[in-house]
């Protein structure tokens, strides 16, 4: 398991054919798991069309946006991807995922149902605030080393702008959505 994931920022060109990105242009960005190592690539929709989707952890589409003022925390997208990553069977996976979770509780869009133990392991019930969805987690045992190199690669893909961890980015974030 790789104790320090290194993801590159959103690029300004496809991370396959080079083409720049114009402003507000539609591109797809995705996550992959190979070898233990989480990677992003940033793609233009003839080569996102074009990829291997069995690779893929979770994609989704966004805009090239110019400049640090249109950045916005997505907690769908978090929401999504931490189920996503919940399912998966790898320990990096698992390991993203609880500290998913752990983000989706404080800034409240899960709440703590209950913990259940289910064969030997301590699976966390998480649920969405204001609705009946059920969301399972694997409880995992993260070093402060291995949850800081988390947490890096957590405030890379939020903010390819922030060089610190999660906490910096999210500090004085307001829930203001359902």
């Amino acid at each position: 398991m790789s104790e320090a994931w290194r993801l590159q920022r959103c690029q300004e060109a496809c991370s396959r054919c080079a083409a720049p990105f114009a402003a507000e242009e539609d591109l797809w960005s995705l996550l992959r798991l190979a070898s233990g190592e989480l990677g992003r690539e940033d793609l233009c929709r003839a080569c996102f069309d074009a990829r291997e989707a069995a690779e893929d952890l979770i994609w989704w589409r966004t805009r090239a946006r110019k400049g640090a003022a249109s950045l916005r925390v997505d907690f769908d997208l978090l929401l999504h991807a931490m189920a996503r990553l919940a399912e998966d069977t790898r320990d990096e996976a698992k390991d993203l995922a609880f500290l998913l979770a752990l983000l989706l509780v404080r800034h409240r869009r899960l709440r703590l149902l209950r913990v259940e133990k289910r064969r030997n392991l301590e699976i966390l019930v998480l649920r969405k605030v204001r609705t009946t969805r059920e969301f399972p987690v694997e409880a995992r045992e993260l070093s402060e080393e291995r949850r800081q190199a988390l947490s890096a690669t957590l405030a890379g893909l939020l903010d390819p702008t922030q060089d610190g961890g999660l906490d910096g980015l999210l500090i004085g974030q307001e829930d203001t959505s359902d």
